[in-house]
């Protein structure tokens, strides 16, 4: 029978002598002709030879050869095959001076992994405020968009919620186009010269209006809350001066309407100190309802309008506890006791642009109870 040993045993070094020259040149597997010898039936036969000037002598299966002067013994393991050489050989080992095995490892499974699926995650988005309408578009001074039943506003009934272009105070040569799909999504493009100005010409804004039928304000006691939220993004090149503001405006009763206005800064590019105006205090709001605490500055502007602004810097989304700072004015006696909202207004207040800028809304609303 033939016995095909693994060819590696070419390149291993025993008792100091190369098996085949050419040092660790790969070798053909080596066959030996054992047909008659006893003990090459089945698999895992070892081989013994003896081994002298690269070839081998005695070869056997059956008991380690006495080998002659100027030889060494030799051992390795084959496979029995009467046709070929198996194409996974056994692991080799040997040895003529007690070294360790050189066992081949197992090679790595051929069959391919999984791979991951390819179907993307779904993605999420920030919510948006919803349409309410077709799209309103308006350059007029006193243009406006609506009315609008707004769900994002808790009491806008259609009749009582807008969106205006509101160039109150234009500049000859300022104009400014308003595109609006509600209350909650709209732009203006604004240009607003001369550039530097720091003098409000135009606020454009969301108004939701809350005087009561009778022509009076609806009382700040009457609500238990009243939160809004906002996303917006101003123009920022230089020469720009304008913020991102509410303009809430107060009265006591229908005598008084419209007598108090409180301002509620979130963002301000070149607006200086609350616009020129001089501080006053300093208050906490929120940590409830959803809005996070932050600290506010007050200010106040000639005779009777406030504004507070966050003293930490300027933020372009966020919320409001509205309640709460309007509470407190009429607590510390910056606003009369007994005062009602006759309107919320939420918007941009553009002083000056070096040339066309937009201005955008891109989500507010308002809850209360």
């Amino acid at each position: 029978m033939i016995l095909a040993a693994v060819p590696c045993l070419a390149a291993a070094a025993i008792g100091g002598a190369a098996l085949a020259s050419g040092g660790s040149t790969p070798r053909t597997p080596l066959t030996v002709n054992l047909d008659g010898e006893a003990g090459t039936t089945g698999l895992g036969v070892t081989v013994y030879a003896c081994l002298a000037s690269g070839r081998l002598t005695h070869v056997t299966v059956a008991a380690a050869p006495n080998c002659p002067a100027g030889s060494v013994r030799v051992h390795w393991s084959g496979q029995s095959d009467p046709t070929s050489a198996p194409t996974n050989p056994a692991p080799v080992t040997s040895s003529s001076s007690g070294s360790a095995p050189t066992t081949a490892p197992p090679t790595a499974p051929t069959s391919t992994p999984p791979t991951a699926p390819t179907t993307a995650p779904p993605t999420t988005s920030a919510p948006t405020s919803p349409a309410t309408g077709p799209q309103c578009v308006t350059s007029s001074a006193k243009g406006n968009c609506g009315p609008y039943t707004y769900p994002g506003i808790t009491g806008s009934g259609g009749s009582n919620t807008f969106v205006l272009n509101n160039m109150w105070a234009a500049n000859a040569g300022t104009t400014q186009t308003l595109t609006s799909t509600g209350p909650g999504s709209w732009s203006v493009v604004a240009n607003a010269g001369p550039a530097g100005s720091t003098a409000v010409q135009t606020y454009p804004d969301t108004q939701q209006i809350y005087t009561k039928s009778n022509n009076t304000p609806d009382p700040l006691s009457s609500f238990s809350s009243i939160v809004s939220s906002f996303t917006e993004k101003m123009g920022e090149a230089s020469g720009t001066s304008a913020e991102a503001a509410y303009d809430i405006w107060l009265g006591q009763n229908s005598s008084t309407n419209y007598a108090d206005e409180v301002m509620i800064w979130n963002d301000q590019i070149n607006r200086g100190t609350c616009g020129g105006a001089t501080k006053q205090a300093t208050a906490t709001f929120g940590g409830s309802n959803g809005v996070p605490a932050q600290n506010w500055t007050l200010c106040k502007w000639g005779g009777s309008e406030l504004i507070w602004y966050l003293s930490s810097g300027n933020e372009q989304s966020g919320s409001v506890d509205v309640l709460s700072m309007l509470n407190w004015l009429e607590s510390h006696g910056y606003l009369p006791a007994g005062s009602g909202l006759n309107q919320i207004d939420y918007g941009f207040e553009i002083c000056s642009t070096p040339s066309a800028e937009t201005f955008t809304l891109s989500q507010y609303g308002i809850k209360s109870s």
